[in-house]
């Protein structure tokens, strides 16, 4: 069975970013894919809540594989980064797998331009491999670093 990791940045109830990260996560585990959720961390938790029941609660899937933090990722055959800053996390990990990039906006933007600006929109020259929903964001990070992505329609 393929094993496949995800990197979610912390948990923001409603998020339609989150959604179609989890929402993607879910089909591949109902396709048989061993798939572990890694949370960036715990803040979106009620007391006694297990991670797992925290993503149901917010967001209606149901995860058998959920852990908290991003320090410690178990060797799998793929895994997404799903924020430029967990890109570098991908970039650097110690083991042979597919490192993708689950790209959804265009994240630079988010921010005025300066350090976080760059270090968002360096998050592309990693090496990963992009998967982006929609072909704008294919076309961008061509044109712009001549790196080949994959694309799926909204």
């Amino acid at each position: 069975m393929t094993t496949v990791s995800w990197l979610v940045p912390t948990l923001i109830e409603g998020s339609g970013g989150h959604r179609t990260i989890l929402q993607n996560a879910e089909f591949l585990q109902s396709n048989h894919y061993d798939t572990t959720i890694y949370l960036e961390n715990d803040s979106s938790l009620r007391a006694r809540e297990s991670a797992s029941d925290c993503i149901f609660r917010l967001f209606g899937y149901r995860f058998a594989n959920v852990r908290i933090g991003w320090h410690e990722i178990k060797p799998c055959d793929m895994v997404f980064a799903t924020i430029w800053y967990s890109a570098k996390i991908v970039r650097d990990l110690n083991f042979a797998c597919k490192k993708l990039y689950f790209v959804q906006d265009w994240e630079a933007c988010f921010n005025p331009m300066g350090d976080t600006y760059l270090l968002a929109e360096n998050s592309y020259r990693y090496g990963l491999t992009p998967i982006t929903i929609g072909n704008w964001l294919r076309h961008e990070i061509y044109s712009r670093f001549n790196t080949n992505s994959f694309s799926f329609d909204f």
